[in-house]
């Protein structure tokens, strides 16, 4: 964001890494992410929060800079905390969607991952803690219709 009066060095993206809860607003320099997803105008009170699904939305999920930090340091902490890469998955899926995935999802993960693999020249089978593969998968599961949504 430009213009006089902009903040200068606030929130995740800029090393703070801090929880939106605890972000700073300025009226006059709005997040877009969060203008997006229907955060409230702090100009006036409001007593019921809008609710939209608005194609800006998932624009913001596929493109977005803090979705593609965030899905890297998800990536490098289960990498971390796992070494067998079905159970990187089954503990991605407890993480994001509260359940373990199924056979056919787990099927579905390896064959992204295969095709990530040939896009990137990189061998599964000699580096399957590749980080910017893992990444790439933590960010579609940043964009599954399950993870934006509660039942």
């Amino acid at each position: 964001m430009q213009g006089r009066g902009r903040p200068g060095r606030s929130g995740p993206l800029d090393g703070n890494g801090r929880r939106s809860i605890y972000q700073e607003v300025r009226r006059n320099f709005l997040s877009p992410m969060m203008l997006a997803f229907d955060t409230p105008i702090p100009f006036n009170t409001i007593g019921r929060r809008t609710e939209s699904n608005v194609p800006g939305q998932a624009l913001i999920l596929l493109n977005s800079p803090f979705v593609h930090q965030q899905a890297k340091i998800w990536a490098r902490r289960a990498i971390q905390e796992e070494s067998d890469p079905q159970q990187r998955i089954v503990g991605l899926y407890r993480q994001a969607f509260a359940r373990s995935p199924n056979e056919f999802e787990i099927q579905q993960a390896f064959q992204f991952m295969q095709q990530q693999a040939n896009i990137f020249n990189v061998d599964l089978k000699t580096d399957f803690d590749n980080v910017d593969i893992w990444t790439d998968y933590c960010h579609v599961l940043f964009n599954v219709k399950e993870f934006i949504f509660l039942r």
